[in-house]
């Protein structure tokens, strides 16, 4: 479980996230939802404490903040690569927290096959990172994260480049994930996707938190609306899922 109490983050004298207190609940899967400039990405940066704040983030009982004993993994909208990898290559950094860089197991790279064929990539494994298209280099990095076995991850936009197929695919094998008591963190866009996988919904605006709590409760709220200024409708389909649709023109 991560805690956080009066959370405060600024550039420059510009406040990025303003007074958040909330707790993320262990083994699940929990989505931060809202507009462009909200302060979601900023938030994960914290979460995975790479970021210095103002306030308490404390996952059991100690501040994340450069706290180098958790095991988190990050799969950010903008990786840097390193030039003259090939996929199974970037994979297997995954495992060099637990077997050190080039000193990797025989079990760890029975399981770093196992994790190219859960995400489509097996075939991949001798490309070069720099050279896949959007959705692949997207599905490398939640393969890597994967490798790792975290105990958190955290994910920037995980569907962002890949088509419909695709992110069914990678939302199911992180569901998968969670289901086997991982604690996710994931920002999305898609807030009918969110819906459909995420156990938690935190509506963000402007750096604030404006309401937290179940997804099938926050789809329905007035907060979510209020943070997409009232742009967005709410359909329930016949099996009772929600969907989430643009307003056009006002209506």
């Amino acid at each position: 479980m991560i805690t956080i109490s009066n959370l405060d983050f600024s550039i420059a004298g510009r406040k990025i996230l303003n007074d958040i207190s909330l707790t993320i609940p262990s083994g699940k899967w929990s989505c931060l939802v809202g507009p462009n400039g909200a302060g979601k990405t900023t938030f994960l940066k914290v979460l995975l404490g790479s970021a210095p704040y103002s306030g308490s983030v404390r996952s059991k009982g100690s501040e994340v903040f450069r706290n180098h004993n958790r095991n988190v993994a990050f799969v950010p909208q903008q990786p840097q690569i390193p030039q003259g990898i090939t996929v199974a290559e970037y994979v297997m950094l995954g495992r060099a927290k637990k077997d050190g860089w080039g000193n990797e197991s025989q079990a760890s790279r029975g399981f770093i096959g196992e994790i190219l064929g859960l995400t489509n990539l097996y075939g991949m494994h001798k490309q070069y990172v720099s050279a896949l298209s959007g959705g692949e280099m997207q599905r490398t990095l939640i393969a890597r994260a994967l490798a790792q076995e975290p105990e958190l991850i955290l994910l920037d936009e995980p569907t962002s480049a890949l088509d419909l197929h695709h992110q069914i695919e990678v939302l199911n094998n992180l569901q998968y994930l969670q289901e086997r008591g991982v604690t996710i963190v994931s920002t999305m866009h898609d807030i009918t996707l969110a819906a459909m996988y995420a156990d938690r919904i935190i509506v963000m605006q402007s750096g604030r938190v404006l309401a937290e709590g179940g997804a099938d409760e926050i789809i329905h709220s007035s907060e979510l609306r209020a943070a997409f200024d009232d742009r967005i409708n709410v359909y329930t389909l016949d099996s009772g899922r929600p969907v989430v649709v643009a307003k056009k023109d006002g209506r």
